[in-house]
């Protein structure tokens, strides 16, 4: 038999429950089935995220289009795959709903030799769960002909 103690803490539980589904800040979004754009993908040879990052953010593609003037124009497309509810718990629980990241692109030459510049900074970026973020940049000049993007999670940012 359930007394009337025992039925407030289960109601309790399942309010808190509902409120915390409640809580949830996702991103649906809706995109054009027939497409007419062109993409230049760009394969990667390489894709390395430590374990806190891989089970957030996902790479989806790499896009490369060099412009008239002769710079480069990158995007990484990348996914925050928290999105369910037992996820959406987790990331209130820890503080990082919107997720915050900050990216950096390093330009390389022909020879693979990196192009010093001032634009090879840190950026700031939130992520909220379930959505599709594009990280893009313009190289700083015609000799960068390749590039390597970095992500780390900005812990100086979170809630």
């Amino acid at each position: 038999m359930i007394t009337m103690n025992k039925m407030n803490k289960i109601m309790t539980i399942v309010a808190g429950c509902l409120l915390l589904g409640a809580c949830q800040s996702t991103v649906n979004t809706v995109e054009n089935k027939d497409k007419n754009m062109q993409r230049n993908s760009v394969e990667t040879a390489k894709v390395t995220t430590d374990n806190f990052l891989k089970r957030r953010l996902k790479i989806e593609r790499v896009d490369k289009v060099e412009q008239p003037d002769g710079l480069l124009k990158v995007q990484v497309t990348a996914k925050n795959v928290r999105s369910g509810f037992f996820d959406q718990i987790g990331t209130w629980f820890m503080g990082d709903n919107p997720y915050q990241i900050t990216y950096r692109f390093t330009w390389l030459d022909a020879n693979g030799m990196e192009v010093k510049t001032a634009a090879s900074t840190w950026i700031p970026m939130s992520v909220i769960p379930g959505d599709t973020v594009r990280i893009m940049s313009i190289s700083p000049n015609p000799r960068c002909k390749d590039f390597l993007l970095s992500i780390r999670e900005n812990i100086n940012e979170r809630n």
